[in-house]
């Protein structure tokens, strides 16, 4: 049903199957990158995605047809510095031999755009049962001699006694939406996904189909939908990777809509597989929808990360200044040998190795889009360097600084400054502390050198973090008088009074 275009996908994925059969990883590895780095830059031909599902109302049948044409195979015409546009007339046919049954012919035309955008469009053709040839055409209105087309038996059998279920049209997301968009149904706005491919951005698969006449073929404690992916492993091998169910009652007509983790799909072919079954775990029907995948730095190592990869990548556009500051944000939470590494790294001035260990550390992160990693981790940088600063290093350098990049910022927070016989302090507590699961988790912090903003760790209830049962006897040190024990080394808080009130603070808080 779903037509995979693009001719640098087709022929690249011909070539990963023969390495699927070989179960060569280095080939194998080698081609998700070429597809990763290779995608935006397709050949300026016209290049069309066309995608069809059989759908019904209570009364009839239609074809809803989902077309796609890639932004950078289509011409976008200057209008002014600003404002390029974009245009293909678009013919769509159904027919039977040489008869037209019903058709479209209009002109799409992109949005006012600054940068060239695909073009999507959808539209629906109510026709009787039977058997039909969908043909579309496209001619690029800035370009006329620019043009594809696209050619497919569909078979329109919706209207029977019974359970009857459409075919599967893969999206790229939803959302909710009740707007009038002919992309909306059933109280949800469907982006299709055309082409079939799922890019190395791409962590969830969604996916949405309609049953007819379950009402007809059940009984009245209901049906499953089934649905589960397998890779493809070349001779007809298939492996089972994930799978779900819904369970539903009869009706006339629903509604499927699902999605699914795909982050740690690597590169490859799979098969979304979706069943319908009884109360008796019999399969009433089924229907399956191919996609593939590009995830080139799924399982990455070191070794395959060469210079020529990182090359292409999104730290190659960083300038010393920036990668220095990255990578002194990284190194707070650095540990061991990777510590050691990165700080002979700073001591240098090979660009080339701070890109590389940059590009590394975030792939490692977010094998997906390890871009946005970095960008969502400089962030949290920027955000903890600017509120924590103390003219001594890097805000995220400090103890709080540290403690906002490893855990976020705080629940809720209090600042003292006027405790009699205490330095400025500070509370952090954490409502939920993922880290440890535990609850209502604390941190304290002073600055007992009073010293601008330089605070540091007392004391914490988080686990694995610094524990000092002495921290009230340590805060009020400078006046060490009202210690709950007469000897000063034993003593592990102070005597509660209106003058001191850390304590109160930290637990009550």
């Amino acid at each position: 049903m779903l037509r995979t275009s693009l001719l640098y996908i087709r022929s690249h994925f011909l070539t990963f199957q023969l390495c699927v059969a070989m179960k060569n990883k280095a080939s194998l590895f080698a081609l998700s990158l070429l597809l990763a780095t290779t995608f935006p830059f397709a050949a300026r031909a016209l290049d069309i995605g066309v995608s069809f599902a059989v759908y019904a109302t209570p009364e009839q049948p239609y074809v809803e047809v989902n077309l796609e044409i890639a932004a950078q195979t289509v011409t976008f015409k200057e209008l002014d510095s600003t404002r390029r546009q974009a245009g293909v007339e678009v013919l769509m046919m159904l027919k039977q031999g040489d008869k037209v049954v019903n058709y479209e012919k209009y002109v799409l035309n992109s949005p006012f755009v600054a940068v060239p955008q695909t073009l999507l469009d959808v539209k629906r053709f109510v026709v009787p049962n039977g058997d039909y040839e969908l043909e579309v055409i496209c001619t690029d209105v800035n370009n006329p001699a620019n043009k594809d087309s696209y050619v497919t038996p569909i078979k329109v059998a919706v209207i029977s006694d019974k359970i009857y279920l459409s075919e599967v049209q893969l999206l790229r997301g939803f959302k909710a939406d009740n707007s009038d968009s002919p992309f909306s149904k059933n109280g949800y706005f469907l982006e299709p996904l055309p082409f079939s491919f799922y890019d190395k951005n791409a962590v969830r698969l969604a996916f949405y189909t309609e049953v007819y006449y379950s009402s007809k073929s059940v009984t009245p404690e209901g049906y499953l939908v089934r649905y589960f992916i397998e890779q493809e492993k070349g001779n007809g091998v298939r492996e089972l990777i994930s799978a779900g169910n819904q369970k539903k009652k009869p009706t006339p007509i629903d509604a499927v809509l699902a999605q699914m983790d795909i982050s740690k799909l690597g590169s490859g072919n799979y098969t979304l597989t979706i069943e319908l079954r009884n109360s008796a775990n019999e399969l009433l029907t089924s229907r399956q929808v191919s996609f593939q995948r590009s995830n080139p730095f799924l399982q990455v190592t070191a070794s395959d990360l060469t210079d020529e990869v990182v090359a292409k990548q999104f730290v190659q556009d960083l300038d010393e200044k920036t990668l220095r500051f990255a990578l002194q944000a990284v190194g707070v939470l650095a540990a061991g040998s990777e510590s050691e590494e990165l700080k002979g790294i700073l001591k240098g001035s090979d660009l080339t190795k701070m890109r590389f260990y940059l590009f590394r550390h975030f792939v490692q992160k977010d094998p997906n889009n390890p871009e946005l990693a970095y960008q969502k981790y400089i962030e949290t940088a920027m955000a903890a360097d600017k509120k924590f600063k103390s003219g001594f290093r890097y805000g995220f350098e400090s103890d709080r600084g540290r403690t906002y990049m490893r855990f976020g910022r705080p629940d809720d927070l209090i600042h003292v400054e006027d405790d009699p016989g205490a330095p400025p302090y500070e509370i952090w507590v954490y409502y939920n502390f993922p880290k440890t699961n535990q609850k209502n988790v604390k941190f304290l912090f002073y600055n007992p050198s009073l010293a601008g903003e330089d605070f540091i760790v007392l004391h914490s209830t988080a686990r694995g973090e610094i524990s000092n049962p002495r921290w009230e006897v340590t805060l009020y040190q400078r006046n060490a008088q009202g210690q709950e024990s007469d000897n000063y080394g034993d003593a592990t808080s102070m005597k509660r009074n209106v003058n001191r009130n850390a304590r109160v603070y930290f637990e009550d808080f």
